[in-house]
């Protein structure tokens, strides 16, 4: 059978105008790499972001990680600093829907979790919303060194309102002195105020020498 150019023509125009709209549309590049992917600087193109919070999850920053301790430090979108005990078997940390341990977690990392009640051992679940790499131009470049964060933990012993100083003895080592700043959250003043001599305490700073530390936050008062 031979096929006249009548009988071509609306084959060939049909064909040309499919080729026409698929090259119209546009490539999707935004990519759900894995946490690795992202660490090692081997996601292509645009990252998916996943930053949109859930209900009841709180926003922060990990500050650092204390795996001695069991203990995530970070800073909460509103500055607060916050302490979350985690399990290392059960905690679970989540991105893009995929389920990591607790060293996957790195200090830099944005994260969303959800409160939680005080008698409760742990978070369960901690989900980033951005890794620390894919917070910078280069994908494997990390931000600047935090300065240093002190921690102690002891027995208060003296107190003094008006220097806004007060003694915290250690289990081990000399007593150190902390100062509270002029320009300190309205949560840690209000901790500071209600202090007595005997309470257990624990709190972060900078040592300014070695007998004496600038208070940056309480960590814990009973």
């Amino acid at each position: 059978m031979i096929l006249s150019w009548r009988m071509i023509l609306p084959f060939a125009v049909f064909a040309t105008s499919v080729m026409s709209l698929a090259a119209c549309v546009p490539v999707d590049r935004v990519v759900r790499p894995t946490l690795d992917q992202v660490r090692l600087g081997n996601a292509r193109g645009q990252i998916a972001e996943d930053t949109a919070l859930r209900p009841g999850e709180i926003a922060g920053e990990v500050d650092r990680i204390d795996r001695g301790r069991r203990e995530i430090y970070v800073v909460a979108d509103d500055g607060r600093r916050q302490v979350l005990p985690f399990d290392i078997n059960r905690t679970q940390v989540v991105y893009h829907g995929r389920e990591y341990f607790i060293d996957n977690l790195e200090a830099g990392d944005r994260i969303a979790f959800r409160s939680f009640p005080r008698d409760v051992a742990y978070v369960d679940t901690i989900r980033v919303l951005e890794p620390v790499q894919a917070r910078s131009t280069s994908p494997i470049a990390r931000p600047a060194p935090r300065p240093r964060v002190d921690t102690i933990e002891g027995t208060v012993e003296r107190i003094d309102h008006h220097l806004g100083i007060f003694e915290v003895r250690p289990r081990a080592g000399r007593t150190v002195t902390v100062s509270v700043p002029y320009n300190a959250r309205t949560a840690d003043v209000d901790n500071f105020r209600g202090l007595r001599r005997g309470d257990q305490v624990r709190v972060e700073g900078e040592f300014v020498n070695a007998e004496s530390l600038q208070l940056l936050a309480f960590v814990s008062t009973r």
